[in-house]
């Protein structure tokens, strides 16, 4: 079985930060969180298109928002939970190279929906990479689809709006809101 970087990187980055744990509270829209109180992250995602289409809600009760971690001004996501089944959603991973520029919108981030669980058999994902990168962006990077995002960072909390294609025309259009975030590399 093959995995993409993105989904490596972002198995590392999860099991880093968060300990190796599979706390997160995962309901479904209009519930609440299981851990009690306000979930550090809530996704909102619609699949349009291919074996995923669909719309998705989920709360985490792990911080997944951060800033500053993958690169100086960078805002990321690193949500993922383990075993799921191939259909059902499991992660969502983010870098925006640029929080600033991403304020007003911009076309330069990588955004990857997972479904069922990481570096299983079954596993699939889907990526819009439009060049961003650990640590910033690289102009010789094959793009893989197109969209914006924007980013309203205020400080302890903030909101990612997203809405692109991936290269096989499967469309992802959502938000994170984040209630609670990490931020460092100020």
């Amino acid at each position: 079985m093959r995995y993409s970087a993105t989904s490596l990187l972002s198995a590392f980055m999860f099991l880093a930060a968060c300990g190796g744990g599979d706390n997160e509270a995962n309901v479904e829209a209009g519930g609440a969180p299981q851990a009690g109180g306000q979930p550090a992250t809530t996704i909102h995602l619609v699949v349009g298109g291919g074996p995923h289409a669909g719309t998705y809600d989920v709360t985490s009760a792990d911080i997944t928002c951060s800033y500053g971690f993958a690169g100086p001004g960078s805002w990321g996501n690193q949500y993922s939970v383990s075993d799921k089944q191939p259909n059902e959603f499991s992660s969502l991973q983010l870098i925006v190279p640029d929080t600033k520029d991403a304020a007003d919108g911009t076309e330069t981030f990588s955004l990857t929906a997972g479904f069922g669980s990481m570096l299983e058999a079954g596993y699939t994902e889907h990526t819009i990479n439009t060049g961003a990168t650990l640590g910033g962006t690289d102009p010789n990077m094959e793009r893989k689809g197109s969209g914006t995002i924007t980013v309203d960072d205020k400080g302890q909390t903030g909101k990612v709006t997203f809405k692109g294609t991936t290269a096989d025309n499967v469309t992802l259009e959502g938000t994170i809101d984040c209630h609670r975030l990490m931020r460092g590399g100020e």
